[in-house]
């Protein structure tokens, strides 16, 4: 199975849209808790360490029919969180390719990298 990608440019983009109600999405940070101090995108909706993803599945259930955009450090975790996503029948998931890593490159200079 094929894991879709979203890049972090497009990623703001798309952000930005939702600020002004013209999109529709859920952003899903799979980092530990301790990295989201150091680093967050804006607008994260949720926080679900990847280790936990399977156990709490049932707190994101109503956002199935939902585009959830899944990110990490580096891209990694994310990968792997969307592949989980989609044997659990999440069928519009995209992994945020670069993570925190590649926002702060492309997106937001100020973002601290660890």
């Amino acid at each position: 199975m094929s894991i879709p990608e979203i890049d972090v440019v497009t990623l703001k983009s798309r952000l930005d849209q939702r600020v002004a109600g013209k999109d529709d999405f859920v952003l899903l940070d799979v980092r530990n808790e301790s990295e989201q101090d150091i680093a967050l995108i804006p607008g994260t909706d949720k926080l679900i360490p990847v280790s936990e993803l399977e156990g709490r599945l049932a707190e994101i259930e109503n956002w199935k029919s939902k585009e959830l955009l899944v990110y990490c450090r580096s891209g990694g975790r994310s990968g792997n969180a969307v592949a989980i996503l989609q044997v659990h029948g999440f069928k519009n998931c995209k992994n945020v390719v670069g993570g925190i890593l590649a926002y702060s490159d492309k997106v937001d200079s100020s973002m601290q990298k660890y």
